[in-house]
């Protein structure tokens, strides 16, 4: 009887077996592909940040450029013109996701300084175009040639950026790469993009996955066409000769400031100056000690209108 029932039970196990491993392969299947989708997303998303500012209207009194880079990528600018002749340009950079739009009070206030202030849409931003943003592998290269477009125009005149966020990392290697540039502001910037990913992942979960971070960034890089190792800010600020004036808000809550620190330690030159602002975030670095922030930047500002 026994005998009979093991026989008759050994088809049903074979059979249920057989529907474990193939569960099992779909599940293994599914982890898979979702795991490749998720790749895609974060791929996409780091090469194509969400666009802003798009068709923005110029503001009375700018002047809205285009420039063709060599690969054809078309680099969109505005730009507000003093009434005499500028005593300095500056290059004014956006943040990720954002645009020159959201700069026209900056531009208008630098012009109004007799300043010659210039915002572009970085590559793959606002109305530019270019296939991806690279965080500065190729748009430190744009800032070079819109920078002799400038002293083509105007010989002589001292040249500087200001970079926020995503445009002070493509800043700082602007300044690495091209020793024409004459000064800089910096503000609440990331040290080096592999560490900056790893600390975006913790942000946003306790499990173990910070290795996610530098992952996608390496596959956005090969994807792209260029090493996620060479965007390193800190590494750039080495070779920086020029007058930098450099802030970080101690409350920034999306880039620590101890990125901005590292970024300072390796600066070389004693006309870097490195200025924690009390109280600032990401967003408001002025929010916890405005006053500081005001008199530091003016009083840059004026050195380099009045060339000392």
């Amino acid at each position: 009887m026994s005998t009979e029932s093991s026989r008759y039970d050994r088809p049903k196990r074979r059979g249920w077996r057989r529907w474990l491993r193939i569960g099992s392969i779909a599940v293994f299947t599914s982890i898979l592909a979702s795991c490749a989708a998720v790749s895609l997303i974060a791929t996409d998303a780091i090469l194509h940040p969400r666009r802003k500012g798009v068709g923005a209207q110029v503001p009375e009194g700018m002047q809205a450029r285009t420039f063709v880079m060599p690969d054809r990528a078309e680099i969109r600018t505005w730009e507000a013109r003093p009434q005499e002749r500028p005593k300095a340009a500056v290059f004014v950079l956006h943040g990720i996701s954002d645009s020159k739009a959201t700069q026209a009070n900056t531009l208008k206030h630098l012009s109004r300084s007799g300043l010659l202030a210039i915002a572009p849409d970085l590559r793959a931003h606002g109305d530019s175009s270019g296939a991806n943003a690279t965080y500065g592998y190729l748009e430190k290269d744009d800032l070079s040639r819109l920078r002799r477009a400038v002293e083509n125009e105007f010989p002589g005149l001292e040249i500087g950026l200001w970079g926020t966020s995503y445009g002070g990392a493509v800043a700082l290697q602007a300044l690495g790469s091209d020793p024409d540039f004459d000064f800089a502001i910096i503000e609440n910037t990331f040290a080096d993009l592999r560490d900056i990913s790893r600390q975006q992942v913790a942000n946003h979960t306790s499990l173990p996955l910070t290795g996610l971070g530098p992952y996608f960034i390496d596959k956005a890089g090969k994807k792209a066409g260029f090493d996620p190792g060479q965007i390193s800010p800190e590494r750039s600020a080495e070779k920086i000769g020029v007058p930098v004036l450099h802030l970080h808000g101690d409350a920034d809550e999306i880039i620590p400031i101890a990125h901005g620190r590292r970024i300072a330690s390796h600066a070389k030159s004693g006309n870097y100056r490195f200025i924690p602002i009390k109280g600032g975030t990401h967003f408001q670095i002025q929010a916890g000690d405005a006053s500081t922030y005001r008199r530091e930047v003016d009083a840059f500002l004026k050195k380099v209108a009045e060339g000392d």
